[in-house]
């Protein structure tokens, strides 16, 4: 009997040991699978970093990109610079100033009396020949000069000094004209002139130097470029244009 307690208590013994080892197994199973899975979690998140990165990366080069294209159309229908090449309009713009052409202004309005504007005008034996080809006309020249009279205006020039009748006045009106530099000469034009339907007449704020509708002729509202609002350089004389 007592032999038979010692071979049952050994078969326990032997069971429970079993038992550990199974146990043990599982642990080391367990223990392996929740590696691997830390392995795999980590991994995919790794993956997920990764392409989260790749996708912030792209969406700031397209909000660069759009940015870039919003520029240069801005920059191509909305607004443009122009840099003064000629004595013309001193003593408001002098040689090397830069400004800031709104394009857009006359979509709805017509050019005003007093506006500074930068119109195109074509020149030489090109003259309103190459205007049907896609080809740059070399003819062509830019100006920035002073808005004086707007289809229907009558313009005078006495004493050195501009007169304008505009629709519905009876009298010639004799210009304020503050930033006017030197004596304003007619140079042989036939005075009272009448501007014609969508043509403007302009001059240079430096009367004495400037070739304008004095010598050229009416400009073509179709011509003009736009408004010119800013003076952006030299640094010192910034801000807006009267």
């Amino acid at each position: 009997m007592e032999n038979q307690n010692i071979d049952d208590k050994d078969q326990l013994n032997m069971e429970d040991k079993e038992q550990l080892d199974l146990d043990k197994n599982i642990s080391e199973i367990n223990s392996e699978d929740s590696e691997n899975s830390e392995v795999v979690e980590e991994e995919t998140g790794n993956a997920k970093k990764k392409t989260s990165l790749g996708r912030e990366i792209f969406e700031w080069f397209l909000v660069i990109v759009a940015a870039l294209v919003i520029s240069m159309v801005i920059k191509a229908l909305v607004f443009s610079t122009y840099k003064v090449n000629m004595v013309s309009m001193e003593n408001t713009l002098f040689e090397g100033h830069n400004v800031i052409v709104y394009k857009t202004g006359y979509f709805f309005s017509q050019p005003k009396h007093g506006q500074i504007i930068v119109f195109t005008h074509e020149e030489g034996q090109f003259k309103g020949l190459l205007k049907y080809l896609p080809i740059a006309n070399p003819g062509e020249v830019d100006y920035i000069k002073r808005v004086i009279g707007v289809p229907g205006d009558e313009i005078d020039i006495k004493d050195g000094y501009v007169w304008r009748k505009s629709s519905g006045d009876k009298d010639f009106v004799k210009l304020d004209e503050p930033y006017a530099k030197g004596l304003t000469d007619s140079h042989g034009m036939q005075l009272p002139y009448k501007v014609p339907e969508d043509k403007l007449f302009v001059m240079g704020d430096n009367r004495e130097q400037s070739l304008d509708s004095r010598q050229i002729g009416p400009v073509d509202i179709d011509s003009v470029i736009g408004h010119a609002v800013v003076r952006i350089w030299p640094l010192s004389k910034f801000g807006g244009l009267k």
